[in-house]
């Protein structure tokens, strides 16, 4: 026996508080996100950044004229002024 007669008691309470601080900490987070969940754009009416990406990547899939050619050179050196490679 390590301590006394009291040590698996004392050890089997410490396993139990250490997992019962686990468990009510990841349920404290887990209702802490789901609360903050951000609203996403597009419930309010507006284009994610995402979607506005896709649009543009169907754009180029389907649409082979030299304007599209043109418009692309022309974001790309937008974002490289924004300073995004």
């Amino acid at each position: 026996m390590m301590f006394g007669a009291d040590t698996p008691l004392v050890m089997d309470a410490l396993q139990m508080a250490a997992v019962a601080a686990i468990v009510g900490g990841g349920a404290v987070f887990a209702f802490l996100r789901l609360r903050r969940k951000p609203t996403p754009k597009s419930e309010l009416g507006e284009k994610s950044d995402l979607e506005e990406r896709v649009q543009v990547l169907e754009r180029i899939a389907t649409d082979r004229s030299q304007d599209l050619a043109d418009e692309i050179e022309q974001l790309r050196d937008d974002a490289s002024l924004k300073g995004h490679t």
